[in-house]
């Protein structure tokens, strides 16, 4: 049996942006939409690695983005989090991408989709940095026209992180960004994360 309860009187105007889709297979992924994860700090690099791409003919519709995945994959699971803010207060040519090239140790994140015996860190691990580029690349016609794309916050796991889950990770943080409507399915949500 469920239950539902309105929750709206208790919250007043205040809207939540995090968006939670479970598939029967177990994966999970959640969204957050102008709203950052919780307890992760933004990093605090000073170094970034910046490369501009061509215009793109998506339209910007948030100004931050998360996406979060954990799917169990034989004996491990696969996770991975990722978040960017978006600034097109700048007028400039294309899509210019800025990810932070400090390595940072990460803390413990223990608010994770990843099952509990997962160690998960928040920060942002050199090993990843390539798949973010490469999933800007992935989406080339669907980015943005012109702004700063700047990623922020990072979660992975010791064994369950790889450069291909943030590279998909990429591509539905743009995706997210100009979307008109939130995915209302599992199989909506997942296909942020296809090439």
């Amino acid at each position: 049996m469920l239950f539902f309860f309105d929750l709206a009187p208790f919250l007043g105007n205040f809207r939540m942006s995090c968006h939670a889709f479970t598939k029967a297979t177990g994966a999970s992924l959640r969204l957050w939409l102008d709203e950052a994860p919780p307890s992760i700090e933004a990093t605090r690099c000073h170094l970034w690695e910046s490369k501009v791409f061509a215009s793109g003919e998506g339209t910007p519709r948030r100004k931050s983005v998360a996406v979060e995945i954990a799917r169990p994959v034989g004996g491990m699971t696969v996770y991975g989090l990722l978040s960017a803010t978006f600034d097109q207060s700048i007028k400039a040519q294309g899509l210019r991408v800025n990810v932070p090239i400090e390595p940072t140790e990460g803390e413990s994140w223990f608010l994770s989709l990843a099952p509990r015996y997962d160690k998960v860190l928040s920060g942002f691990a050199a090993e990843y940095m390539p798949g973010l580029f490469k999933g800007i690349e992935d989406l080339r016609e669907g980015a943005p026209s012109f702004g700063i794309l700047s990623f922020d916050r990072m979660a992975h796991s010791d064994v369950g992180s790889s450069i291909d889950i943030f590279r998909k990770l990429t591509r539905a943080v743009v995706r997210a960004l100009v979307m008109e409507r939130v995915p209302e399915t599992p199989e909506e949500a997942y296909a942020l994360l296809a090439i």
